[in-house]
């Protein structure tokens, strides 16, 4: 049985994940495992009752339907208040940002000033990751972390899986691209994700920079726009991009850029490679366990940032070759191994 909250987007981060974790269930991809039942339920608008759902029915509804099933997969660590106290029970760890809040590199992670309703409703999460069997971590990092937070429950390293078949496929080259370097960004104006960083960078270099992803807001892109113009950066800002568009990007692009202090896993440096395509990457977790030792840079020296980019090569075969360690294959070998250690 799987288990969630509101039904999010198969589009977001947690509910892209949600849904292929379905998926690969009821195409039998997890050999001796299938989907028996899902617990979610539409986001309501109400926050009375969004509450309500989270602290009350939903551990109700849970608790109720999984004497049907031999384990119950709560997907993500927001939604671990609805872990049954007894039975074989496992929560996906992406991150603990939001349930232990830390700075780094001087940018704060996670919320550190939260309401009353917000903090009891994080005790009620540490409760139910602490009722867990297992917990399966998409980093190793996340994975430490746990092991140091929550003593004496069981851990388990599986990373998100890309399908690197996806990524082969030939595609155009974006029309917006233009002639000379062009270089990817990709990801919110979140302050972890350090897109001005790219910006400095990118500024005393003949280079074009592409923004990809929704804007947090519109102050938060005229800010950065700002910054570009003042320092001397060729700024494109695209936007959110479809899967086809985002993997044509990616395979025709000279580099991305990934300058992140904070990612629960990082997705984008892996896509990158998928496609073929170098990702310089910053010295943090838990993204940087993803590249090879030469694309990982220190995480404030421009200059190391520049003379990378500066020496970009063709690396198509190499990194392409990294990106099938993490295959949709291994990833339910994995699990398979996860779930097996439950008996």
């Amino acid at each position: 049985m799987l288990a969630r909250g509101g039904a999010m987007s198969p589009y977001s981060g947690l509910g892209s994940t949600h849904t292929a974790l379905v998926n690969r269930l009821e195409s039998g991809l997890i050999k001796d495992y299938e989907l028996s039942q899902i617990h979610e339920y539409e986001i309501s608008k109400n926050p009375l009752k969004r509450l309500w759902r989270r602290w009350f029915s939903g551990p109700k509804s849970v608790n109720k339907m999984a004497s049907g099933s031999d384990i119950v997969h709560v997907t993500d660590q927001e939604q671990a208040g609805l872990i049954p106290k007894t039975g074989n029970t496992v929560v996906t760890i992406h991150d603990l940002f939001h349930l232990f809040p830390s700075k780094r590199n001087d940018v704060q992670i996670g919320d550190a000033k939260i309401s009353g309703i917000r903090k009891k409703d994080l005790a009620k999460i540490r409760e139910g990751i602490s009722r867990a069997k297992l917990l399966i971590c998409v980093s190793k990092d996340t994975q430490q972390e746990c092991e140091m937070r929550f003593p004496g429950i069981e851990t388990v390293w599986i990373p998100h899986a890309i399908d690197t078949e996806a990524y082969a496929v030939e595609t155009k080259r974006p029309k917006w691209f233009v002639d000379g370097v062009n270089l990817l960004v990709i990801g919110s104006e979140e302050a972890r994700k350090r897109v001005d960083f790219a910006v400095k960078v990118c500024s005393e270099l003949d280079v074009t920079l592409h923004k990809i992803g929704a804007e947090s807001s519109l102050q938060s892109k005229q800010e950065l726009c700002t910054l570009a113009n003042d320092l001397g950066c060729n700024l494109n800002w695209v936007g959110r991009l479809e899967s086809n568009e985002m993997i044509a990007a990616l395979q025709h692009a000279d580099a991305l850029l990934f300058p992140s202090v904070a990612e629960g896993f990082g997705l984008p440096p892996l896509e990158a490679y998928a496609a073929g395509t170098v990702a310089l990457v910053a010295n943090a977790p838990a993204h940087n366990e993803i590249p090879l030792a030469h694309h990982i840079l220190p995480v404030n020296d421009v200059d190391a940032w520049r003379e990378a980019i500066s020496t970009l090569k063709d690396e198509t075969s190499i990194v392409r070759k990294r990106a099938a360690e993490f295959s949709v294959e291994r990833w339910a070998e994995r699990h398979k191994s996860a779930y097996d250690s439950l008996f």
